[in-house]
């Protein structure tokens, strides 16, 4: 049985006994074809999980360009209308799936938004923790509308896939200004993307105190382009981005062993924009002075290209919706406003 309920709403309700494409409404003009199919694991499996977004339509309807990711407008500094090959993407994204899993990650398959090209780098869509047996997602909320076309879709994909999705803070917040701490605690990045006012709210879902930085560079204009947190407390940035009340923030703040430097042209190189799995780190590029501090910090970094959505303005941590573990006994405190599902959505490439 899928439900979804909006502001507790009964909204949309169906069972399901084999793949069926609905149509579901969710605003005034906002309409979304979703196809079930069978359920993914999630729960009661230890290795770190990431949802991973599909690149291009699933084979239910006639293929034409709106199906696949490509750059078709330009919301931040690197985008460049037209410039991507389809062709090299298709299979730069599959090696970063390769490569997560042989690192040991699970992945959660969604399906690409149609029309929506940016619906790829699904870590700006929600937040994703799991506490206990119960999975929740803060979806977000995109500053700028070619990003917000795609909430509808996602927000339905997670209700499948057994998560309960909590509306979105009223104030812009974006997946990839939000950066976790091995403490449990969290970092947001604002001023470019994300508001400062969305503070409460994630802390709200995860439990655990969240610091707000503040970016200044609109080229890093996520917080996950302009640092790194690792596993054993060092933080890896590029001091040019923040803030100096920022910097200050960050070297004081607990939870934090070390700040370590990368200079701007790294950064831009999307050399911060990495995905930690254990002792392995996969950036999207080179990028050797973050290389060198990982192998000096135990690390064993690992270059996947990923150049074709540097173009849009992401890489390998853009790509990836990390489900974050949090303690059970650590309650979120806001209330849930839609009941879990029991269905899952799949979406795969030719």
């Amino acid at each position: 049985m899928i439900s979804i309920r909006s502001r507790g709403r009964f909204a949309f309700s169906a069972r399901v006994y084999q793949p069926t494409e609905f149509i579901i409404k969710f605003h005034a003009n906002s309409y979304w074809a979703v196809t079930v199919l069978p359920m993914q694991p999630i729960l009661g499996n230890s290795q770190p999980t990431f949802a991973v977004s599909a690149v291009c339509c699933h084979d239910d309807h006639q293929r034409e360009r709106r199906c696949r990711y490509q750059v078709a407008w330009s919301i931040n500094p690197h985008m460049r209308v037209g410039s991507v090959d389809f062709k090299r993407a298709h299979e730069q994204h599959r090696d970063l799936r390769s490569a997560l899993i042989r690192a040991g990650a699970q992945l959660i398959n969604v399906p690409f938004v149609h029309a929506a090209y940016d619906s790829v780098f699904v870590k700006d869509s929600a937040v994703l923790v799991q506490r206990g047996e119960s999975l929740q997602a803060l979806l977000c909320t995109p500053r700028f509308s070619q990003r917000r076309g795609e909430q509808g879709a996602r927000a339905a994909a997670l209700y499948q896939l057994g998560f309960t999705v909590h509306e979105p803070a009223p104030v812009p917040l974006e997946g990839g200004d939000v950066v976790m701490l091995p403490d449990g605690s969290a970092l947001l990045g604002y001023g470019l993307r994300s508001s400062l006012g969305a503070v409460a709210r994630l802390e709200q879902l995860l439990g655990a105190e969240v610091t707000p930085i503040e970016l200044r560079d609109p080229h890093l204009y996520h917080l996950d382009t302009a640092l790194a947190a690792l596993s054993d407390g060092t933080i890896l940035l590029c001091p040019d981005a923040l803030s100096p009340a920022s910097l200050r923030l960050l070297a004081r703040r607990p939870g934090v062993s070390q700040l370590a430097y990368v200079p701007r042209r790294e950064a831009l190189d999307f050399g911060l924009n990495l995905v930690q799995i254990g002792a392995t780190v996969l950036i999207g590029g080179y990028a050797p002075q973050v290389h060198s501090l990982l192998c000096r910090r135990g690390f064993h970094p690992i270059m996947i290209p990923l150049d074709q959505f540097q173009l849009a303005g992401g890489s390998a941590a853009c790509l990836v919706a990390q489900v974050h573990r949090r303690d059970p006994a650590t309650k979120a405190a806001h209330p849930r406003v839609a009941t879990r599902a029991t269905s899952a959505m799949r979406s795969a490439c030719a």
